[in-house]
């Protein structure tokens, strides 16, 4: 039986992965600075992961948060998601049979791009507001490549978009785009509140990703059912919604009646973030993704619960 290592296993995107894989029955382990492997931990990390001897290395361990997060404390997000990266691989050229599988957020795409196709990645720089974070992520694609040349290390990346769904964060300034939001419409029903502040405009177009469908296709690489020897991997769907549009949904899922209120002294970021689904659909054609009003529905059940 395969094993699975999920780094950052007991955050966000790696705990929803842990419940998916156990549910499939795969053998697998969380490995986060709250079980005692830190990345930025070069001799540990390796010590925890060796003694355990997995076939693949989820890298779901990262820092990360809104954009303005990342802007305010680009130096941190760029530092330590570097080092991360750069022993993650290592621990891979020592382990030599370990398949790497990153996700590469869709932040990492020039930010001119209204569709991002795997074919452009390199086709202009990253959009401002996210260049800490993006940059590091355009980092896995150059490190898969070229300890893949040398080493021989194989590594499976998948383009993921904005990602949603339960176990995220409660601090609004870290949790990702739509839990935030959701978190402000369950807070504004529980307290009577009559406005929720959206920031920036509500119109740059986004995709969406749930996050148990991340889970899924990680499934499915691991399984063999389906894999692909592409640099890049689009989880797409080639669908975008509004910021206003997402609203809308979450104010239906939890039956809030107030109003909503722009506040545009927060930056949009890139006005269309869509990933192209060719490549995924050749690969996987019968994969059924979590219809957006079905998870935001999950999502909003999952934060009235803890809030």
């Amino acid at each position: 039986m395969k094993r699975v290592a999920v780094l950052g296993g007991t955050g966000f995107v790696g705990r929803n992965l842990c419940e998916v894989l156990a549910a499939h029955g795969v053998e697998h382990r969380a490995f986060s600075r709250l079980t005692g492997c830190d990345l930025l931990d070069l001799e540990t990390a390796w010590s925890k992961l060796s003694a355990y001897q997995p076939d693949y290395l989820v890298n779901c361990a990262a820092v990360v948060g809104s954009v303005n997060y990342v802007r305010d404390f680009g130096a941190d997000v760029i530092d330590v998601n570097t080092r991360m990266l750069l022993n993650l691989y290592k621990i891979a050229q020592q382990m030599r049979t370990a398949t790497v599988i990153n996700p590469v957020a869709n932040c990492a795409y020039p930010g001119v791009l209204d569709l991002y196709d795997e074919r452009r990645f390199w086709d202009g720089p990253i959009h401002p507001t996210v260049l800490s974070y993006g940059t590091t992520r355009r980092m896995m694609l150059a490190l898969s490549r070229c300890y893949a040349d040398q080493y021989g290390i194989r590594s499976v990346n998948l383009g993921v978009p904005n990602i949603y769904g339960p176990f995220d964060s409660t601090n609004p300034n870290k949790t990702h785009a739509l839990n935030a939001l959701v978190m402000k419409f369950v807070r504004a029903k529980r307290q009577g509140e009559p406005v929720v502040e959206i920031w920036g405009t509500g119109k740059p177009v986004r995709e969406w990703l749930y996050v148990r469908d991340f889970g899924e296709v990680v499934y499915l690489v691991i399984s063999g059912g389906g894999t692909t020897a592409a640099e890049l991997t689009n989880i797409g769907q080639k669908k975008g919604y509004s910021v206003d549009e997402i609203a809308d949904l979450i104010r239906g899922a939890i039956g809030y009646e107030g109003r909503l209120e722009h506040n545009t002294a927060y930056p949009d970021g890139s006005p269309q973030k869509v990933m192209d689904d060719a490549l995924f659909r050749q690969t996987w054609p019968a994969f059924r993704f979590t219809p957006i009003a079905e998870g935001i529905a999950e999502t909003a059940r999952y934060y009235e619960r803890i809030l």
